[in-house]
C-alpha cells in the first residue's frame, strides 16, 4: 500500500530517470480527474517554475484534445503549433518555454487516465528509441497511479 507521499516519490523519481535517459529538458505526469475529466498537471521534472501546478486542461483542448481523445501519441513542435494558431491550447509548453514535446497517453483497462510528456526547450525530433524508452517509463508510471487507484481509503 502506497501513501500518497511515497506515490508521489516513486512517480517524481521515474520521471526523473525518464529526464536523464533521454536527455529532454523537462517530464511531467497529467492525469484525468472527476467527472469532466480535466486534465491536471501533477508532477514534473526539470521545471523552471510551479506554473504547471496551476493548469487545468478541459476536454477536447490542447493535449486532452489531441492525445487523450485518440489515445495515441504525439510529438509537438512550437513553430507547427504557431503555424496552426494553436500554441495557447497548449499552456504547458509555455508555462515551461518548450519548443519541443513528446505525449503519450497513460491508459487503466481501456480508459485513458493521464499524459506522460516529456519536453526540451530547443527544437527536437524524438528519435524511436528515445520514444520507447518513454513508452516504457508511461508504463511504469501507469502501474504505480494504478495501485493507488484500487487501494481503499483509510479512514
Amino acid at each position: 500500500m502506497l501513501s500518497m507521499n511515497n506515490r508521489d516519490h516513486l512517480l517524481t523519481e521515474e520521471l526523473q530517470r525518464l529526464r536523464t535517459q533521454i536527455g529532454s529538458d523537462f517530464c511531467s505526469l497529467g492525469l484525468l480527474e472527476g467527472y469532466d475529466r480535466l486534465l491536471k498537471w501533477k508532477l514534473a521534472s526539470g521545471n523552471v517554475n510551479d506554473r504547471f501546478l496551476s493548469i487545468i486542461e478541459r476536454p477536447g483542448r490542447g493535449l486532452s484534445g489531441s492525445v487523450v481523445k485518440v489515445g495515441r501519441a504525439m510529438q509537438l513542435n512550437v513553430p507547427e503549433l504557431v503555424a496552426a494558431r494553436q500554441l495557447h491550447e497548449y499552456a504547458v509548453l509555455l508555462a515551461e518555454n518548450l519548443r519541443s514535446a513528446y505525449a503519450i497517453p497513460l491508459f487503466i483497462g481501456n480508459q485513458v487516465t493521464g499524459i506522460l510528456l516529456a519536453g526540451d526547450r530547443k527544437r527536437r525530433i524524438y528519435r524511436t528509441e528515445e520514444r520507447n524508452q518513454i513508452a516504457l517509463a508511461g508504463e511504469r508510471i501507469t502501474q504505480i497511479v494504478a495501485e493507488q487507484a484500487v487501494e481503499p481509503k483509510s479512514s
